[in-house]
């Protein structure tokens, strides 16, 4: 073999040797669709709006069981003893977001928007939090 045929080929075997693997497009697409999905929340928490406009945060982490009852009550139990009870209509939906950690909030309805009879809406009405064990 001459030694320009050498050279000729180098180039090519040394970009051959230095790629890395690749994934099909679609393992590409999912992996950057997952990074996208929760940027920068590690811990994520859901908001318990108040209707007065206090605010409470629960860590997801923390989170142990959802539960739903027909008649539109659902209650959230935390590790910590804690438990939101939320009562209203339309809750399905609601439930359905926070078994997948996907709800940001949960929000009492103010007093116009319970006069609201729009369906499909989800609305809560009322909103107890029974207090855990305080670490």
């Amino acid at each position: 073999m001459d030694s320009n045929a050498k050279t000729k080929r180098a180039p090519f075997l040394d970009k051959v040797m230095n790629m890395s693997p690749r994934h099909e497009p679609e393992v590409e697409d999912a992996e950057r669709a997952h990074k996208d999905a929760r940027p920068a929340i590690h811990t994520p928490m859901l908001d318990i709006v108040l209707r007065n406009g206090s605010i409470r945060s629960f860590s997801y982490a923390h989170l142990t069981e959802v539960e739903f009852e027909p008649g539109d009550t659902m209650t959230l139990r935390f590790t910590s003893g804690a438990e939101v009870i939320a009562e209203g209509r339309g809750l399905a939906s609601a439930r359905h977001q926070i078994r997948l950690h996907r709800a940001d909030e949960i929000r009492e309805c103010s007093q116009s928007e319970l006069t609201l009879q729009a369906e499909g809406i989800s609305q809560i009405e009322r909103i107890h939090i029974t207090e855990g064990e305080k670490a």
